[in-house]
């Protein structure tokens, strides 16, 4: 049971965080988005987090996932018999900012602009490596021991990719891959954080996500006889207009209290644009991405895209169709009654003296390792510095790209610091 510090030990701390801690947290996160670390390229980003962790004196080790490739866990060491927290974060950006012409908040390089920071990843989620390690030392700095365990998990390959058809290698293999690989081998806790860039809103839980892939097939002619074949990209925009129209089925069937259920249209590709001259294509491929509830059974969800497909295969004899899902995530979610929703939320009002709020229905519908944590039996949140713009918006954008209030970043590492004080215990 999580049990509350006295007012004095958390003032005590609080009182801890000063210039310093916070010139290092900024000076942090800068050197964070500094590096470029696409999906597939994390192996620069994870040596830096494992010097500025080891070097607060942590037990810290690298976890091979693949060649260069390597999760960074920290460990702060309780001295009793204490709850463990771990937070987690991701090494990988959304995008890999190595295109030309881009604005400063999606480029590797980081701007500070009028208290505010710019650059790709600092929103999602590079701060939080900052965040958690002000936290941790806050915690050091007050001269407390602890009697649980403080874990930091860095991950590779968290950001929502797969590999496809021709976009193969490590490039594409993300999708919560470095927390899969963490659980595996041994890395357990009490409770987790996880600082996504929720904009300081809580949130408990998330959908799952399933990429999807949908085949139409032809019969390819020359353009003079065209009329002779039969056109996949036709059939193919029958069944985005099908979609379409599932898609408000869909979230009306599967209702639920806090989440909404969602489908995007996300990709398309078909025929030959060297030789145009094959007209109508002989292939047409469509990518979706579906979010689900908590409790949805995948095939379920495969089953009824499919009944959606069969009945433009009925009422078409010359509709020809494939479905393949290439991804799947489950979501999960825990109680707002639940303890650890409680313990921060009180934190939250405890640093910025107003109640945490939580996030729209469709925000559940971005994706946090926090469901891999629950599926190994340990109960998480959302809570992140990230996801707000100076607007008030919640985005990881404005108009300059990646976006992050440095006043944001001092609150959450506050929050996560006073967290720490009643998950783990003070010896």
């Amino acid at each position: 049971m999580i049990r509350n510090v006295s007012k004095e030990i958390q003032e005590a701390v609080l009182d801890t965080f000063d210039r310093e801690i916070k010139g290092e947290i900024v000076q942090m996160t800068v050197d964070l988005v500094n590096i470029q670390s696409p999906t597939g390229e994390e192996a620069e980003i994870s040596d830096y987090v494992y010097k500025r962790f080891s070097g607060l004196g942590l037990e810290t080790i690298r976890q091979e996932v693949e060649k260069n490739r390597n999760n960074v866990v920290a460990v702060m060491r309780g001295e009793g018999e204490g709850k463990n927290l771990c937070f987690n974060a991701h090494f990988d950006t959304s995008t890999t900012g190595k295109e030309e012409n881009l604005p400063a908040g999606h480029k590797a390089k980081a701007q500070v602009i009028n208290n505010w920071i710019y650059g790709l990843g600092v929103s999602n989620m590079k701060n939080a490596f900052s965040s958690y390690y002000g936290a941790i030392k806050m915690i050091r700095k007050a001269g407390i021991k602890l009697k649980g365990d403080v874990i930091m998990g860095g991950v590779v390959g968290e950001i929502e990719k797969a590999p496809v058809d021709q976009y193969q290698g490590e490039l594409y293999r993300g999708g919560g891959l470095g927390s899969q690989h963490m659980m595996k081998h041994g890395v357990t806790a009490d409770y987790c954080i996880c600082g996504e860039p929720t904009g300081l809103r809580l949130q408990p839980g998330n959908t799952g996500y399933i990429f999807c892939k949908i085949s139409t097939f032809g019969i390819a002619q020359h353009t003079w006889s065209k009329q002779n074949g039969t056109d996949a990209i036709e059939k193919m925009m029958k069944v985005i207009r099908a979609l379409r129209e599932w898609e408000v089925e869909f979230e009306k069937n599967h209702p639920h209290p806090f989440m909404k259920t969602r489908v995007g249209i996300s990709a398309i590709q078909g025929g030959y644009p060297y030789k145009p001259s094959i007209c109508p294509s002989p292939y047409c491929y469509l990518y979706i991405d579906i979010r689900t509830l908590p409790d949805q059974n995948i095939r379920a969800v495969k089953q009824e895209l499919n009944g959606v497909l069969k009945k433009l295969a009925a009422a078409d004899s010359e509709f020809k169709y494939r479905l393949d899902f290439y991804l799947v995530r489950n979501g999960y979610e825990i109680p707002f009654e639940h303890e650890l929703v409680k313990l921060v939320s009180e934190k939250h009002q405890i640093v910025l003296g107003k109640d945490v709020t939580f996030p729209e229905p469709y925000r559940y519908a971005v994706s946090a390792d926090t469901s891999i944590f629950f599926e190994y039996g340990i109960p998480g949140l959302t809570y992140g510095a990230g996801g707000i713009t100076k607007d008030g918006r919640y985005s990881m954008y404005d108009e300059n790209g990646e976006c992050l209030g440095i006043d944001n970043l001092i609150t959450a590492t506050k929050v996560y610091a006073l967290s720490i004080l009643d998950i783990c215990q003070i010896v």
